[in-house]
């Protein structure tokens, strides 16, 4: 029985009804009322006592962050909250998208969360591509290698997750959900199988859910991610998910600029000195296109 005033995260949403953990209760079930109709993957909520086999929810906490989808219609939703860790997914194969992944950096960098780059499938020809994402390295994100197909380097990827609330993120067929059933499969996860009684409304299952690897260590599962969507108004903003551009700004002659066609900007500038900055700053230029 879940005691009352304890704090769990919800890990999954079907219909009116959604599953939550907490280290000390494990997996609940639990039913919304209408007024929780907001709730979100990877929220922070108060359980109170049980009705049948659920749960209620008394409260649900403020969150520290909100990742957004755009959706078919034009309106941005929340997919998952209080995210601590964005893992970005790359391979050589499909060719990699980097204008994807200076989006996804943003992202991370609005939300406050920490970025690690992941290079997937190392059993392919992947120097290349770690050469090219150099630039990376020395901005300050770290870069792992592994191989989910060839078993090599699981380890690093865990150190990466453990205590963090991580997401993997990157364009289709890189090999995210491959590379978490390969984390899932000899780890020891706190799962729990829904009884068929508590599955009443499955066919309205989210395809988002979060995996227990530890007693603060949780991973989003989020299918289908490339459109993310940068929850930003103000085109100075854009800047935060460019450091290099933000340590260089007070240089800048110019007090608001947003370095693009201004004449003598030194950030524009330092930013046009080597191919690797240079589509940086395009990429840095067509995200703020997007913004009214």
């Amino acid at each position: 029985m879940t005691a009352p005033n304890k704090i769990s995260i919800v890990t999954e949403l079907y219909g009116n009804r959604g599953l939550c953990w907490n280290v000390l209760d494990g997996f609940q079930s639990f039913i919304l009322i209408q007024k929780q109709s907001n709730l979100v993957i990877g929220d922070r909520v108060i359980c109170n006592e049980l009705i049948s086999d659920d749960c209620t929810i008394e409260k649900i906490l403020d969150q520290d962050n909100s990742l957004k989808k755009m959706g078919s219609n034009g309106v941005t939703q929340n997919i998952a909250n209080n995210v601590t860790n964005v893992v970005i997914v790359l391979s050589s194969q499909p060719k990699p998208n980097l204008f994807l992944l200076d989006k996804l950096i943003l992202i991370a960098e609005t939300n406050q969360c920490k970025v690690n780059i992941v290079i997937n499938k190392c059993d392919l020809d992947h120097l290349s591509l770690k050469e090219s994402l150099n630039y990376y390295l020395h901005l300050g994100y770290p870069i792992s290698i592994v191989s989910a197909k060839e078993d090599i380097n699981k380890g690093s990827l865990l150190d990466i997750l453990k205590n963090e609330s991580s997401i993997l993120l990157g364009q289709s067929g890189v090999g995210k959900s491959t590379l978490i059933n390969w984390l899932l499969k000899e780890e020891t996860i706190k799962t729990n199988t829904l009884s068929e009684k508590n599955r009443r409304g499955r066919h309205t299952t989210t395809t988002t859910k979060v995996h227990i690897m530890g007693d603060h260590t949780y991973l989003f599962d989020t299918p289908g991610m490339e459109n993310l969507y940068p929850d930003i108004s103000n085109k100075h903003h854009v800047q935060n998910g460019f450091i290099e551009m933000l340590s260089a700004r007070n240089d800048c002659k110019y007090r608001d600029c947003l370095h693009v066609n201004e004449p003598q900007c030194s950030v524009k500038d330092s930013m046009l000195n080597s191919e690797s900055s240079k589509r940086r700053h395009a990429n840095y230029v067509k995200i703020l296109e997007t913004i009214s």
